[in-house]
């Protein structure tokens, strides 16, 4: 405990201390009692909450197919779970089953503050929450608004008021995290714009969107106090929530109420974006998957701004924006729309009003210049299906949005965070740490590497939040592409999310570009007092890349490079020490996830030396 403390305290400044002070407060209002009388229990809300609309008038054939299946198997019983994993759920499904583990909670009815997000019988609370992420009524309000067949729409009703009888307001796990909660508020709100009847929403549905909106608002300090997207998500979800409301021609809720909501929401959401948002749009939680959490969000605000008529963002805000959706094009390595998979990476993707794949971001940052400036990054020449989520935007309008321009350098460093080099069958990209918001792994210096397309030098992921040793495994050191000394992590833990001694970059060459040759120079000091410093020379003609990892060690400790590639990947790499002795390459089988909670084989190479330098060379 004592050693914990000491760790924490000099990240109290970089904490906040009103986050920290907050954070006492929430846990002693919890063992008191407090937080549960604050959030009394509710009643379920009954009736149909979505009623019959016109068809679609122009939605592309091509795309029909994809979506009748996916709102047939809804029908069947069949869902799936983190964008990858397919089960047979029930119709309707049972909110409080692990598919995974064929577990079931036992007492969900209890008061949401008497659940525990890591010591459920069902294990990972994230697997109880994806159904109730209403992905489902998305995918069945398109499927009904472009078929027409009123089973679509029986069946969505059936689940929504089969949900609110088992999750009334206040009680079970689904109404533990604020986050999950605004999550909801989405896609019922989305829901009924994509049904036509968003200024004409039924009583129950109201009803059960205000809900909502009280368990966001009376608990979203704890939300900012997070420093992290929970803020993002939750005040989006009060503002727009609210706005949606207050926009019906007739309102069955108090409109004073509402519109504190909707006040409150708007100001804490500027206030995150520009305290989360750097300069150069790297979020803070510093992950390709978050990132794009934080896209959609943004992207489902501003569309509901327009349709609403809400005063536009500020410049100051507007162009954080615009830089958020740039580092989103930026990390897009290969024509398919993959990002590398760095960062924390936990199964998110909100905006899934398309058929494409988790891992194509494409439909993401398509959506998301479209709303911000009725403009498109990608063209769609053979009208693949990423950009659908636009066009249930803009049905009429989407074709016709021009190409959007970046003026993005193909090589630069984002806030000090991520440094990238894209050329046309190439891209490359380094993990930069610094020490303003909470690290998630220990990943400093990774270097990831894409040519023609395939990631042949990648990161491990994270697999799960909550797989006890499975976890500490994907976020150890020796999951990325970088170095460890001895045994130890480049950073202590302190608890789950947090560690100490958080790493802070000091750039020694720029990165620059010249005769060809790309370079670049940076070393930080871990909690050891070990320094590494990491230097790479990328030659794009002879398709060679040259790392040397130096070390200033104040032990004779041995020092460790690792490099995760595919299985069977084409890579030649070379490793010498500090006397250009040879080094021999240590090869074990490992797993990486590119999706939460699936692993697939991959192999990782290690070079060993008690030197103070390894350079490896990797021609591909």
């Amino acid at each position: 405990m004592l050693k914990k403390l000491s760790l924490l305290f000099p990240l109290l400044p970089k904490l906040g201390y009103w986050n920290v002070a907050y954070m006492l407060w929430y846990r002693t209002s919890f063992k008191l009692g407090w937080r549960k009388a604050k959030f009394p229990l509710g009643n379920p809300v009954r009736g149909n909450f979505y009623k019959s609309t016109f068809l679609a008038s122009n939605y592309p054939e091509e795309w029909k197919s994809q979506l009748r299946a996916r709102a047939e198997a809804a029908l069947q019983s069949h869902l799936d779970y983190f964008h990858h994993h397919s089960f047979e759920v029930g119709n309707p499904p049972n909110w409080f089953q692990n598919p995974f583990e064929d577990s079931v909670l036992n007492n969900p009815d209890k008061h949401w503050t008497e659940l525990s997000d890591f010591d459920l019988n069902t294990g990972d609370i994230k697997i109880l929450w994806e159904p109730s992420r209403f992905d489902w009524l998305t995918d069945l309000a398109r499927a009904y608004k472009v078929f027409g067949d009123e089973k679509y729409l029986m069946t969505l009703n059936v689940w929504l008021q089969d949900w609110s009888e088992k999750n009334p307001k206040n009680c079970g796990p689904n109404w533990k995290c604020g986050q999950e909660t605004a999550i909801r508020v989405m896609k019922l709100v989305t829901a009924s714009q994509i049904l036509d009847q968003d200024f004409e929403a039924s009583q129950p549905l109201q009803q059960l969107i205000l809900e909502h909106l009280e368990r966001i608002s009376g608990n979203i300090n704890y939300a900012i106090a997070q420093d992290n997207n929970h803020g993002t998500s939750e005040a989006a979800g009060l503002y727009i929530g609210a706005t949606y409301l207050l926009n019906q021609k007739k309102i069955n809720v108090s409109s004073k109420k509402l519109n504190y909501f909707k006040k409150r929401g708007r100001k804490i959401l500027i206030n995150r974006i520009l305290k989360l948002i750097a300069t150069k749009g790297t979020f803070a939680q510093q992950s390709v998957t978050y990132q794009r959490v934080v896209v959609d969000t943004l992207s489902w605000v501003v569309y509901a701004m327009q349709r609403y008529n809400e005063p536009k963002f500020s410049n100051q805000v507007n162009g954080r924006l615009l830089r958020l959706g740039e580092w989103q094009m930026i990390m897009t390595a290969n024509a398919a729309g993959n990002p590398p998979n760095l960062g924390s990476n936990d199964g998110a993707m909100l905006e899934n009003l398309h058929q494409c794949d988790y891992r194509d971001f494409r439909p993401s940052t398509q959506l998301f210049f479209g709303v911000l400036l009725n403009k498109r990054v990608f063209n769609n020449q053979d009208n693949d299906g990423f950009d659908e989520a636009l066009y249930w935007r803009y049905p009429k309008a989407y074709l016709n949005f021009p190409q959007y321009k970046s003026d993005q350098p193909n090589f630069g460093v984002l806030d000090n965070q991520f440094l990238y080099i894209k050329e046309e069958q190439l891209s490359l990209y380094m993990r930069i740490p610094q020490d303003k918001f909470r690290p998630s792994s220990s990943d400093a210096f990774h270097v990831d590497l894409w040519v023609n397309g395939k990631n042949i030098l990648c990161d491990s992921g994270t697999y799960s939040y909550n797989s006890g040793s499975e976890t500490d495994r994907f976020k150890s050191v020796t999951a990325h592409n970088t170095i460890q000394f001895d045994h130890h992590e480049q950073m202590p833990k302190i608890s789950r999310f947090l560690y100490g001694s958080w790493l802070k970059t000091s750039i020694k060459k720029p990165l620059e570009k010249k005769s060809g040759i790309y370079s670049f120079s940076a070393s930080y000091k871990d909690h050891n007092q070990n320094k590494h410093t990491r230097s790479f020379a990328l030659n794009t003609n002879l398709s060679q890349l040259t790392v040397t990892d130096s070390f200033d060690k104040l032990k004779e400790i041995e020092a460790k490079v690792f490099w995760h590639m595919p299985i069977n990947g084409e890579l030649n790499l070379k490793a010498t020490d500090q006397n250009s002795e040879n080094l021999r390459p240590k090869m074990s089988s490992t797993e990486a996830s590119l999706y939460y909670l699936e692993k697939h084989p991959i192999q990782n190479l290690q070079f060993s030396t008690q030197t103070n330098q390894i350079t490896t060379k990797i021609n591909f």
